[in-house]
């Protein structure tokens, strides 16, 4: 008989005990599938990026000032220009003009280049650029989106090492300046 009395207070117990253990359970699933839908946006959006070798970049931060005086100690003139024209694939021609203190052209170099636009850091283009004499350099790139542009350079020619970096507002073909 006194167990039939404590039957009612059992139940609601067992039922109070599902309720507080299935919370939990709920509210640490939710927490674990919100990291994972954080972690795959993440992944996957172009528009978030990683600098690539951040932390490589960080601890070589005495050779990158050392390569920022050279390049004032050089004095070296790089000009960059983006033609107007198009091809039917969206490539356009990027320009280079390079020039030693003096404003004499500098032939004879390797003009490495990345470029990428601000809004999909992720979504790189490298080229090397070609000589076309007098100090000219042309490479094609294909610059699908318009906005901030970051072109990044490194020039070697003989010993020497000049790096340049631009920002540049790119605007499509025929579009307003």
């Amino acid at each position: 008989m006194a167990d039939d009395r404590n039957e009612p207070f059992r139940r609601a117990e067992s039922r109070h005990r599902r309720f507080w253990v299935g919370l939990v359970v709920v509210l640490l699933s939710a927490q674990a599938l919100l990291m994972l839908v954080t972690v795959y946006l993440t992944v996957t959006d172009g528009s978030f990026a990683v600098e690539p070798d951040y932390y490589q970049q960080s601890m070589d931060w005495d050779a990158t000032m050392a390569q920022r005086r050279r390049n004032e100690q050089l004095g070296w003139q790089l000009e960059l220009s983006l033609a107007d024209q198009a091809s039917v694939f969206g490539e356009r021609k990027l320009l280079c003009r390079l020039n030693d203190r003096q404003g004499v052209p500098i032939d004879g170099a390797v003009i490495d280049l990345v470029a990428f636009s601000h809004a999909r850091g992720n979504d790189r283009s490298s080229a090397t650029m070609t000589p076309v004499g007098e100090g000219r350099y042309e490479t094609t790139l294909r610059l699908s989106r318009s906005g901030k542009w970051e072109f990044r350079l490194a020039v070697q020619q003989g010993d020497e090492t000049f790096t340049h970096t631009e920002l540049r507002d790119v605007v499509p073909p025929g579009g307003p300046l």
